[in-house]
């Protein structure tokens, strides 16, 4: 898959002038958590509904450990994908309910919406790092502000 992302590198200076390296890790975390909103509300969509177990452990968030240790330096990775924290068996229902198994045929429904909404994630990802870069700056001048009143 081959992605065009322009402006990259005026954000990539715009989060290097934040105050700390943690600063600007959680500002393009959030954006990304922005930017995925569309996949995982396909999913969801998309998701065939038992008891809605499934389609309420589908989740934004932190990358799984796993791919946390492959990253480097200033990499920042977001999931999407099922949330084993309410129930730690949904994992295994929900490749049953992707990939089929046995007599029940697959019924799959995140491959689609990572298929069908990957490029309208992409296309959101500069504008919400932008909002979000603007809004820590904005947080950042009204603390400076309340200290400097003290």
């Amino acid at each position: 898959m081959k992605v065009e992302f322009k402006g990259g590198k005026e954000l990539e200076k715009a989060l290097s002038e934040l105050s700390s390296r943690v600063t600007a890790r959680n500002t393009a975390e959030r954006a990304l958590k922005l930017a995925a909103t569309p996949i995982r509300d396909e999913w969801e969509r998309l998701v065939p509904v038992d008891q809605g177990d499934l389609k309420r452990s589908i989740q934004i968030g932190k990358a799984i450990k796993a791919f946390q240790r492959q990253s480097r330096g200033d990499t920042v990775l977001t999931f999407v994908g099922i949330d084993e924290s309410q129930d730690p068996r949904l994992h295994i229902y929900a490749k049953a309910v992707e990939f089929g198994e046995g007599n029940s045929p697959a019924q799959p429904a995140g491959r689609p919406a990572w298929e069908s909404q990957k490029y309208n994630a992409f296309d959101r990802l500069a504008d919400d790092l932008r909002g979000e870069i603007e809004k820590t700056k904005a947080r950042a001048a009204r603390k400076a502000a309340r200290k400097a009143k003290q």
